[in-house]
């Protein structure tokens, strides 16, 4: 659903893969050629095309190549130079950030100092603004001139960094944003500094951008345009994929990667993912205001039938937020792991709830799995299809009980925790408040000491499992599945598809 892929749509799929690579191997070699349009599948509709606002991974992955971030990430996951070139970040209270020179906007407006002071300001203080947690420990960001500006924080904030590869750190033109005004958000014209800009957004039809003429990397990109089209259905997906419908998708289900991997027809490479699977309880209501109700749900389900039946073994069981691939993951907390429908009975049992989902034949089947698991256990469970939109729009609102939403992770472990399970957390559907994991995600973000860090996340993660306002399942993984023509494509843990260097023969 949201964030995630959804933030991963909801797809316990996430991303269906295994590992490995079909078809010719991963086509990164070869001499670039200029020219063509590659047409992109996204898991569902988006909701905005401005990054202040947004909540999903279909918008993020769009966002990555319209706008560039202050900071970038490699492959291993390791910060590197974006919009800012150096920094400087020696006192904890005083981050000074060096400006990339000579780089505007596509709607030929500079990027500088006070663009940058302006996008933080707009994003910490806007109504609409889903980047204030994000953004929570900056105080002011000072100009001292055109390419040099200092973030003055509130408190030392160890993620900072980080959370500016992402959509807080997102450079929008303020010029784009006053001319379009309340359409700013559908329509954002020359809007980013980034590879490609927008062209036009048809709902449910397609969403164009083109390459940018001036983009400040030399000779980049080589595709003249890029197409996304919105296919909610994974085999739908895969059907497009065969006929040439189109040339890259992130996820399709399960079942089908093997067949994938074997045709030489396509491409299928895949990586640990950041993020986790599962789905949240709304503690903020019945029944799921009472926290036995939502141990026994923890407690009633196999994880390892939906790892096997719905996922085809593709990824690992997920006990938490954090996955292994993080220098904080936790590999001793197993507090939920086997089914035990007789526990579950003893915790809570003989209660009913609405578990909301999509139309997607495997979140069908997962949820059918899971409701068979329920009642195993004396709980009954109701399932609601919706409308993707309607179905995100009310899980942000709060308006669940129940409602399966999946996160594509980010590269920092703050990232998969403040924002959901702090008290007042942007993504905190849950309404879940737990002042002692509000402390420990709190000291986590003010100390470097990556120790005292772990230490924190590590007690904060057993808190949150153990109280269950998300119901952990899997952890899945970032893949690229792709035809044969499509090269120079580089796979990233956190499922971003960026498509400034990939070139198309």
């Amino acid at each position: 659903m949201r964030r995630v892929a959804v933030g991963l749509l909801s797809l316990f799929v996430i991303a269906a893969c295994g590992g490995g690579a079909g078809g010719s191997g991963g086509n990164n070699s070869g001499t670039p050629q200029k020219g063509g349009t590659a047409v992109i599948a996204l898991e569902s509709e988006l909701h905005t095309l401005d990054p202040m606002g947004s909540s999903l991974l279909v918008e993020r992955e769009v966002f990555y190549n319209m706008y560039d971030a202050l900071f970038t990430i490699d492959p291993s996951l390791k910060i590197q130079p974006g919009l800012v070139t150096q920094w400087d970040t020696s006192d904890p209270m005083n981050y000074k950030f060096t400006l990339r020179s000579g780089v505007k906007y596509q709607d030929g407006t500079p990027f500088n100092g006070a663009s940058v002071k302006a996008n933080i300001e707009r994003d910490k203080t806007a109504s609409t603004s889903r980047r204030k947690s994000d953004l929570a420990s900056v105080a002011s960001v000072e100009v001292t001139d055109d390419t040099h500006v200092i973030f003055h924080l509130k408190h030392p904030d160890a993620t900072l960094l980080a959370t500016l590869v992402d959509r807080a750190g997102m450079m929008v033109s303020m010029d784009a944003v006053a001319k379009a005004g309340d359409n700013f958000s559908l329509a954002p014209m020359a809007a980013g500094t980034g590879p490609f800009e927008f062209v036009e957004w048809k709902r449910n039809d397609h969403l164009t951008l083109k390459k940018n003429p001036s983009y400040w990397k030399s000779g980049l990109p080589y595709l003249d345009g890029v197409t996304y089209r919105a296919i909610p259905d994974v085999n739908a997906i895969l059907s497009a994929l065969k006929t040439g419908d189109i040339d890259i998708a992130r996820v399709i289900a399960g079942k089908d990667v093997a067949s994938v991997k074997a045709d030489s027809n396509f491409i299928y490479k895949d990586v640990p993912a950041i993020g986790f699977n599962g789905f949240e309880l709304n503690a903020g209501a019945p029944p799921f205001n009472d926290a036995a109700k939502r141990q026994a749900v923890a407690q009633a389900v196999d994880r390892y039938a939906i790892l096997k039946d719905i996922d085809f073994n593709i990824g690992v069981i997920g006990y938490g937020p954090i996955p292994p691939s993080s220098w904080a993951f936790d590999n001793s907390e197993k507090i939920f792991d086997h089914a035990d429908a007789s526990k579950a009975k003893s915790t809570a049992t003989g209660f009913t709830f609405t578990f909301k989902t999509t139309s997607d034949p495997v979140n069908q089947q997962e949820a059918q799995l899971l409701q068979a698991e329920m009642q195993a256990a004396g709980i009954t469970m109701k399932i609601q299809t919706e409308e993707f939109a309607t179905y995100e729009q009310e899980c942000a609102n709060h308006q669940f009980e129940a409602c399966n939403v999946n996160w594509s992770g980010r590269i920092d472990p703050d990232g998969n925790m403040y924002a959901w399970w702090h008290t007042g957390g942007s993504f905190n559907d849950s309404l879940y408040s737990n002042p002692q994991v509000d402390q420990w995600l709190d000291d986590a973000r003010t100390t470097a000491d990556q120790s005292k860090r772990k230490d924190d996340y590590d007690n904060a993660q057993k808190q949150i499992v153990q109280d269950a306002p998300y119901v952990f399942t899997t952890f899945g993984v970032s893949a690229q599945i792709s035809d044969t023509k499509i090269h120079n494509f580089t796979l990233y843990p956190d499922l971003m598809i960026r498509m400034a260097e990939v070139w198309k023969s």
